[in-house]
């Protein structure tokens, strides 16, 4: 692969990506249209000029420029806190990157555990409109679920409701897979919800999730970086 020369801003930050299919989400949902938030409690100002060095399997360390749009802070009721990045044009700077990784792209592998066999279906049939290159893997209980669950998984979505046991100890076992596996979990219930994201669930939805919740979960749960790092050299 070419190198590649980008005039380093006064701060930087690293993305990690957990996959190149991560990355790809992330692109087509955010970097192609000039933005992206990072979760972070990296200290650098609105306006702040900043490299994100992205780091992408299968295609190495990608730095890009932008600005810091807007922060949030760690006491917003909003969400985490992190920072909203600005960019002018990252064509030029990940165009040769995205072709590479598109020729070699064969789609998204996604896990659906759900014990009801008519909402499995209806999971998966969603998953597939929103996101045509999933291969959808579907389990009826948790044992076959952690039996499938590997670092090859991009996402897991798991009904809590029908077994809140076995869908905590699938969350679980996503969680330790090297690198963790992304989940989604959906529960009607509050308390159940609590125990989700304490088991380490990524995004939680209502059971069933609309066609649109479920779209805004799935793809924020792909995209989203698996590590960020503040790596500004201090002045």
């Amino acid at each position: 692969m070419t190198d590649r020369v980008t005039d380093r801003m006064p701060y930087s930050v690293e993305v990690d990506f957990r996959t190149a299919s991560s990355f790809l989400v992330a692109y087509s949902v955010n970097l192609s249209r000039g933005g992206l938030f990072i979760e972070t409690d990296a200290d650098i100002p609105t306006g702040a000029a900043v490299t994100l060095d992205l780091q992408i399997p299968s295609a190495g360390l990608v730095p890009i420029n932008g600005v810091v749009a807007w922060r949030r802070g760690t006491d917003s009721p909003e969400g985490c806190a992190g920072l909203g990045i600005e960019f002018q044009d990252v064509a030029p700077q990940l165009g040769t990157v995205i072709d590479g990784l598109v020729s070699s792209f064969h789609g998204v592998h996604i896990l659906v555990l759900s014990g009801d066999r008519q909402d499995r279906t209806t999971l998966a049939r969603s998953i597939k409109s929103i996101i045509s290159t999933a291969e959808v893997m579907q389990a009826a209980d948790a044992n076959v679920a952690t039996s499938l669950m590997s670092s090859d998984v991009d996402l897991a979505v798991i009904d809590i409701d029908f077994d809140v046991e076995g869908g905590l100890a699938t969350l679980r076992a996503a969680k330790q897979q090297n690198p963790p596996v992304p989940t989604v979990a959906l529960t009607l219930n509050n308390k159940l919800r609590e125990h989700a994201r304490a088991a380490g669930a990524d995004e939680i939805a209502t059971n069933p999730p609309s066609f649109a919740e479920l779209q805004v979960v799935l793809v924020r749960a792909l995209s989203k970086p698996a590590a960020v790092r503040d790596s500004s050299t201090p002045h």
